[in-house]
């Protein structure tokens, strides 16, 4: 049985729950915050790391990012989004750091790395942080996906583009190629991408998983599983036997949190205007009112002919547009990620 406890940020969650599997792979290179069985109703920050670069490599990086910017976030004080949002990147600085100290000297062959997905509850809404291609979705009964994070992904740049249907993705040749992740010794270190969500409901479902999770499950199969009667922890196990039944090759991890309830938004303050006793009407001498009539066509015929005369001196002569350019030549950075 799933228990439950709003949360101090107004937003209540049923106990969260999370599986990892180890798929076709050698080894295990998810990383979970917090770790399994660790989570309860009160935990405000999760997250899911993908590591990569191979054995004794993928695990060390996504294990040092998931504990560190776990670790640092979650000791933040209750706070809204624009505060956790700058403790997170503060986190992830550190986190880069550590990962920097790891791999010192710099590595040969395929350098570490890992993905990144985070998710805070705070007093204003979710925050939400990722960078690669792990995801994080928002469900909803009767709606299905609300909200889904946007991969960086050769992949996911095609299809928004309309190089590439979201069917041919599936067995594009570089569908595992990434464009940002988390890696020591980077010139110029990947930065996450933001959502805030502050359209949460009872009975919302928020998905954290790596893209092993849906390597063959579509958004509607994701529905189907998580959108079920029955607890978190049934629903959770539903995903995970559907993966082992596919045959998914990759690593497969997630953390499913479902709202309970949701507190009043805080609405500013504003101060009621006293009401002004209705004024008796004055009456308007006829004489006022016909001067005045006269002046504001007066002014009218004025107007028209120094309009006239400003068009006459712009003849031949030619306005710049009012667009604006920006050059875009940065150089597409791809990462192989398996």
């Amino acid at each position: 049985m799933d228990t439950h406890t709003p949360s101090q940020a107004g937003i209540g969650i049923a106990t969260p729950v999370c599986y990892s599997e180890i798929g076709a792979k050698a080894n295990q290179e998810d990383a979970l915050f917090p770790q399994a069985g660790e989570a309860t109703a009160q935990q405000r920050v999760f997250l899911v790391c993908d590591g990569m670069g191979g054995h004794e490599h993928g695990e060390v990086a996504s294990q040092c990012v998931a504990h560190t910017v776990g670790t640092l976030t979650a000791a933040q004080p209750l706070c809204d989004t624009t505060a956790m949002r700058a403790a997170f990147e503060q986190a992830l600085a550190t986190a880069y750091d550590h990962l920097d100290e790891i791999d010192t000297p710099p590595s040969e062959g395929r350098t570490m790395g890992t993905t990144l997905t985070f998710l805070a509850l705070c007093t204003d809404g979710i925050l939400i942080a990722h960078i690669g291609d792990s995801r994080v979705y928002q469900l909803r009964p009767g709606e299905g996906v609300v909200m889904r994070t946007r991969d960086h992904s050769l992949v996911s740049d095609l299809i928004a583009a309309g190089e590439l249907t979201e069917d041919e993705a599936r067995t594009f040749a570089q569908r595992n190629v990434i464009t940002r992740a988390i890696q020591p010794h980077q010139e110029r270190r990947d930065r996450a991408t933001y959502n805030v969500v502050r359209d949460v409901c009872e009975g919302d479902v928020f998905l954290l998983c790596c893209d092993g999770v849906v390597e063959q499950l579509d958004d509607e199969a994701l529905c189907a599983l998580l959108l079920a009667p029955g607890s978190l922890t049934d629903r959770l196990a539903a995903l995970r036997d559907e993966c082992l039944h596919r045959h998914t090759r990759d690593n497969n991890s997630a953390y499913l949190i479902g709202i309970t309830s949701v507190g009043a938004t805080a609405q500013p303050q504003v101060a009621a205007a006293t009401p002004q006793a209705a004024r008796p009407r004055k009456r308007r001498n006829w004489v006022y009112v016909a001067i005045a009539l006269v002046i504001a066509a007066a002014c009218f015929l004025l107007v028209q002919v120094f309009a006239g005369a400003k068009d006459g001196a712009r003849q031949g002569k030619t306005d710049p547009p009012d667009t604006e350019e920006t050059a875009n030549s940065t150089p597409l950075r791809t990462i192989q990620h398996r």
